[in-house]
C-alpha cells in the first residue's frame, strides 16, 4: 500500500511539474494571434455570437490565468443585418488557477476600456443580444461543446433558472464606455455615454462599494442628464437578488420636456432586484429636485411582462408648473380663448392618448403638502390611485385648499384608442378670489364658494373632449364681489339716459358689485353649459336670469332681470315716479373679453308701456343736442328714442 501511495504521489508530482512547465513555456513558444480565426470560429460555434478579434491577444498562466484582449467586437444576429452588438478597445481578465480547478471563480481586477454596447429590439420585439448556436449538423468543429449558449429570442431561460455563480473578483473597472437601448416597436430610445464605473472586491453575500458617473440621453422627448452615484452592492445567493444599499445619486437635467433645467437633483434609497421574480423594490426612497421632496417606498413585479406596481409616497413643496409644460398663454393666436368654434385641426389642438394605461397595473396611496398645479396651490392632498386593464381610478381624493375642502373622484380609461374621462368633485367653503386669481391671472370675482361638479367626456384630442362634454354643475357663492362691474352706477346711468337727466359721475376707486349670495345650476350638453336659475342677491338689488357657456366656442351669453331694493330702489322710484323698476342685464362675448351692460332701450320700452307714447316727445325735448353733448352719437339717448318713435 505504501509503495502504491508513493507511486501515485510520484506520478502526480511529475504531472504537476509538466503542467507548470507548460504554463511557463507555452505562452513564449505559441503565438495565439496566429490562431484568431480558429478562436473566433470556436466562440461562434459555442455561443452563436460572431466575435471579431482585431487587437493583440496576450495570455499568462502564472500566478494568474490571464487574458488581455485588444480591440474586439461582437456582431448582432444575422436578422439584424450588419449591425454591431458591441465593441471594446481593451479587456483584461485574470483568474487564479487552483480555485478554478475546484469549480470556484477567483479573479483579479477586471478592466474594460471604451466598451460600446448597442442593445436593440426590432418591430417584432426580437432583441439583438440573444443569439442561437449554428446548426451542429453541418459538421463544423466546435470548441467546448458543453458550454451553455444564449438561446433563441423566444427560448430564453426562465427567470427561475437564474443562478449567481460563486464569484470572487478583486475589482471591476469600466472606463469611457457607452450603452444604448432602442425599441423600434415603441420608438423608445436612450443612451448612456462617458460611463466610468469602479467596484471593490465582488464576492457573494458580501457588500462591496460601487461608484459610477455617466451622461444620459433620452429621445422624444429630449432629456439629458449628468449622473453620479455611490452605493454598496451585494449579490445574495440564496435569495437570487442584487441589493443596492444607501444608494446616493446626484443629477443635473435639461431638455425640451422640462420648462427649466434641474440642478443638483438627488435620489436616495435602498434598491433590491430579484432575478427569479423579475421584481424591483425601493425602500427609504428620498427624492429632491427644484425644492420639492418625495419620500416613501415602491415595488414592481413582473417587469418582463405587465408590471404590477405598488407604492406609498409622501411629497412636499411640489410645483408641477416647474417640471411640466403648462398650457399656452391665452393671448397667443390660435388659443381656444380666441377662436369662435371648435377646430380639431387647429394648432392648439393636442392629442390625448391613454393607451399607456394598458402597459401596467398600479395601486397605491399618495399624500402631498404644499402642492401646486396650473398655478393653483393645495395645502394638503390625499388620494388612492389604482390602474388596471386600461382604466385609471383616483378615488377618493381629499384636499384642503384656499381655506376650503375638495372631495371626489376621477376616472380615465382608454377604450379602443379613445380617451374616456369622468369627474365627480365637490368644493366647499373655498375662497374663490385667490383661487381664480391664481388659475386665470385675473381678479374678477371674490367670495366663499361651493361647487358640485359631475362631468363625463370622450375623444382623442382636446377639442373633442370639449365637444363631447356632458354633465351637470351647481355653484353657490356668499359674501362676495364681482369686479369690473358697478351695477349701481350703470343703473343710475341707464335711467339718466332714458329720462334725459344729467348722467351721474362715476365714483373713484369703485368698479365692483357686492353680493350676499350668487347661485345657479348648469346642465352641460355637447360642451355647452346652460342655466335657467341664476340668482344674485345684494343689499341694493336682486337678479334672476339665464346663462349659456359655450366651452368649445369660448363664449358666454346671459340675459337677466335686475330688481332694485333698499336705498337704490327708493332713489329711482322717487326721482322718476316709477312704482317698480325691472331692469334688463346682458352679459356676452368671448371669455377673454366679456361685456356687461344694461339694455337701455328695453328700459325705455317698459316706460312707454307704463307712461304712454306721449312720453317720447317729452324725452326728446329733454335730450336736445345743444344741451346734451353726446345726444347725436350712435346709440346715444336721442338716437335710441328716435328708433322707438311710432311709424
Amino acid at each position: 500500500m505504501a509503495r502504491t501511495i508513493k507511486l501515485i504521489m510520484a506520478i502526480t508530482g511529475i504531472l504537476l511539474f509538466l503542467i507548470i512547465l507548460a504554463i511557463i513555456v507555452l505562452p513564449h513558444i505559441v503565438d495565439f494571434n496566429r490562431h484568431k480565426a480558429e478562436l473566433e470560429a470556436g466562440i461562434y460555434n459555442a455561443t452563436g455570437y460572431r466575435v471579431s478579434l482585431e487587437g493583440d491577444i496576450e495570455l499568462s498562466f502564472l500566478p494568474w490565468l490571464g487574458i488581455d484582449v485588444g480591440k474586439a467586437s461582437v456582431a448582432a444576429p444575422p436578422e439584424f443585418e450588419d449591425e454591431k452588438l458591441g465593441s471594446v478597445e481593451a479587456l483584461q481578465i485574470r483568474l487564479q488557477v487552483w480555485p478554478l480547478l475546484l469549480g470556484q471563480v477567483q479573479m483579479d481586477r477586471v478592466v474594460l476600456k471604451n466598451l460600446d454596447l448597442s442593445l436593440l429590439k426590432d418591430e417584432q420585439g426580437r432583441p439583438n443580444w440573444l443569439a442561437s448556436k449554428p446548426d451542429q449538423a453541418r459538421g463544423q468543429p466546435t470548441l467546448a461543446p458543453g458550454m451553455a449558449h444564449a438561446g433563441d429570442y423566444n427560448n430564453s431561460l426562465d427567470s427561475g433558472d437564474f443562478f449567481i455563480p460563486d464569484l470572487d473578483i478583486a475589482g471591476l473597472e469600466v472606463t469611457n464606455s457607452s450603452i444604448s437601448y432602442r425599441d423600434l416597436s415603441t420608438d423608445f430610445y436612450f443612451r448612456l455615454t462617458d460611463l466610468n464605473l469602479t467596484a471593490g472586491r465582488i464576492t457573494q453575500d458580501t457588500p462591496f462599494d460601487l461608484q459610477a458617473e455617466m451622461k444620459y440621453h433620452h429621445h422624444d422627448p429630449e432629456l439629458d442628464a449628468d449622473m453620479k452615484l455611490t452605493t454598496q452592492a451585494m449579490l445574495q445567493t440564496e435569495k437570487r437578488t442584487i441589493r443596492f444599499s444607501q444608494l446616493d445619486m446626484d443629477m443635473d437635467l435639461q431638455g425640451d420636456s422640462l420648462p427649466e433645467p434641474i440642478q443638483d437633483a438627488k435620489i436616495r434609497g435602498d434598491i433590491v432586484y430579484a432575478f427569479q421574480e423579475n421584481a424591483l423594490q425601493i425602500s427609504e426612497l428620498f427624492i429632491k429636485a427644484l425644492e420639492a421632496e418625495i419620500q416613501g417606498e415602491a415595488r414592481a413585479l413582473g417587469l418582463d411582462a405587465t408590471p404590477v406596481i405598488r407604492f406609498d409616497l409622501q411629497g412636499d413643496n411640489i410645483d408641477l408648473d416647474r417640471i411640466m409644460p403648462g398650457p399656452r398663454n391665452m393671448d397667443e393666436p390660435g388659443n381656444p380663448g380666441n377662436k369662435s368654434g371648435s377646430n380639431p385641426d387647429s394648432d392648439d389642438t393636442r392629442e390625448i392618448n391613454l393607451a399607456f394605461l394598458h402597459d401596467f397595473e398600479m395601486k397605491g396611496n399618495i399624500r402631498l403638502t404644499n402642492f401646486q398645479a396650473c398655478q393653483a396651490f393645495i395645502d394638503e392632498l390625499e388620494a388612492e390611485i389604482a390602474s388596471e386593464q386600461g382604466e385609471l381610478v383616483i378615488s377618493p381624493v381629499q384636499a384642503v385648499l384656499y381655506q376650503g375642502t375638495l372631495s371626489g373622484w376621477l376616472k380615465a380609461a382608454d377604450v379602443r384608442g379613445e380617451a374616456h374621462l369622468e369627474i365627480n368633485k365637490t368644493l366647499k367653503d373655498v375662497q374663490a378670489g385667490p383661487l381664480l386669481r391664481d388659475l386665470t391671472d385675473k381678479d374678477f370675482l371674490t367670495g366663499m364658494a361651493g361647487l358640485d361638479l359631475k362631468l363625463r367626456t370622450f375623444g382623442n384630442n382636446t377639442d373633442l373632449l370639449l365637444d363631447n362634454l356632458f354633465g351637470d354643475a351647481r355653484m353657490e357663492m356668499q359674501d362676495g364681489t364681482i369686479r369690473g362691474i358697478d351695477l349701481d352706477h350703470q343703473i343710475r346711468d341707464a335711467f339718466a339716459i332714458a329720462f334725459g337727466d344729467e348722467r351721474p359721475p362715476r365714483e373713484e376707486k369703485k368698479d365692483s358689485t357686492q353680493f350676499s349670495s350668487f347661485k345657479g345650476s348648469f346642465d352641460i350638453v355637447s360642451g355647452v353649459a346652460s342655466s335657467q336659475d341664476l340668482e344674485l342677491v345684494s343689499p341694493v338689488l336682486g337678479m334672476r336670469g339665464d346663462m349659456r357657456l359655450d366651452l368649445p366656442g369660448s363664449r358666454v351669453d346671459s340675459r337677466a332681470r335686475v330688481a332694485l331694493d333698499g336705498a337704490l330702489k327708493e332713489e329711482i322710484q322717487n326721482r322718476y315716479a316709477l312704482p317698480d323698476a325691472d331692469i334688463p342685464l346682458r352679459i356676452q362675448g368671448p371669455f377673454d373679453d366679456v361685456r356687461v351692460g344694461l339694455d337701455v332701450e328695453d328700459i325705455i320700452r317698459k316706460l312707454l308701456q307704463d307712461k304712454g307714447e306721449g312720453l317720447l316727445q317729452q324725452l326728446l325735448d329733454q335730450t336736445d343736442p345743444e344741451t346734451q353733448g353726446d345726444a347725436n352719437q350712435e346709440n346715444g339717448p336721442r338716437d335710441m328714442l328716435r328708433r322707438l318713435l311710432p311709424g
